[in-house]
């Protein structure tokens, strides 16, 4: 389930970029299509309740997955919301941003011998 949760991830971080590629190649048409931006959200939330899920089946939650699954939601949906002009969604983006910040600076688990 985790394996296709990392799928689903990479597919919204796919939706995400390729209208930019197709901006480089002067396809303007394709790439101001709105399918790229709702379809980001879709897979992105998707494979973000399938690591979750996968977490609680297996009982590996933590703080830090958590903390790093809400931070992967908030950029997609930010990012997404953005691009289909929700006001004040750059925030959304911004605050997932600032919790990989904080991931990266808490420590992990580390047990000592």
């Amino acid at each position: 389930m985790a394996k296709w949760g990392t799928y689903f991830i990479v597919g919204a971080l796919l939706g995400m970029l390729l209208p930019f590629f197709f901006m480089m190649f002067d396809a303007f048409e394709i790439s101001e299509n709105p399918i790229f931006p709702v379809l980001s959200l879709f897979l992105g939330g998707t494979g973000v309740v399938l690591h979750l899920l996968n977490a609680v089946n297996s009982k590996t939650i933590n703080s830090s997955s958590l903390l790093l699954l809400t931070s992967i939601l908030s950029i997609i949906y930010g990012f997404s919301l953005n691009v289909l002009g929700v006001p004040n969604a750059k925030y959304l983006l911004l605050v997932g941003a600032l919790l990989v910040a904080v991931w990266i600076m808490l420590p992990g688990s580390k047990k000592e011998d």
